[in-house]
């Protein structure tokens, strides 16, 4: 968590409701595929673009995912978005840093997705 867990309209209360929903309490809450940051290892992951929120809560959390990402040798590209809030990307067209946020995930996937592919030797 960022140092006020309270502002910015996610506060812990609503944090809680959504982990809830998300990973009822019945499930292994440890499980890497729900949350990434929990695996032992993440050798051999692809490429990665994490984009995080100043005012997001959960910016350390993703932050240090992306420390263990490199940890891991992958890949990594971050982009943390001042001034922003948790979810400002569903802000889309009516707000010009959800704007940036949404091209700089286009150009990177665009990026992979054309990456030279290897020529086979068989």
């Amino acid at each position: 968590m960022t140092t006020d867990p309270q502002s910015y309209a996610l506060d812990t209360t609503i944090m809680q409701w959504m982990w809830d929903q998300y990973a009822p309490p019945a499930v292994d809450r440890n499980n890497p595929y729900l949350a990434p940051l929990r695996a032992a290892d993440l050798t051999g992951l692809p490429p990665a673009l994490v984009q995080t929120a100043e005012l997001d809560p959960l910016r350390d959390e993703g932050e240090a995912y992306v420390a263990r990402l490199r940890e891991a040798g992958v890949p990594t590209d971050h982009v943390r978005y001042l001034g922003v809030m948790h979810g400002f990307v569903t802000l889309g067209p009516a707000f010009a840093r959800a704007r940036t946020a949404i091209a700089d995930a286009a150009t990177a996937l665009a990026q992979r997705l054309c990456a030279p592919l290897p020529i086979s030797t068989k």
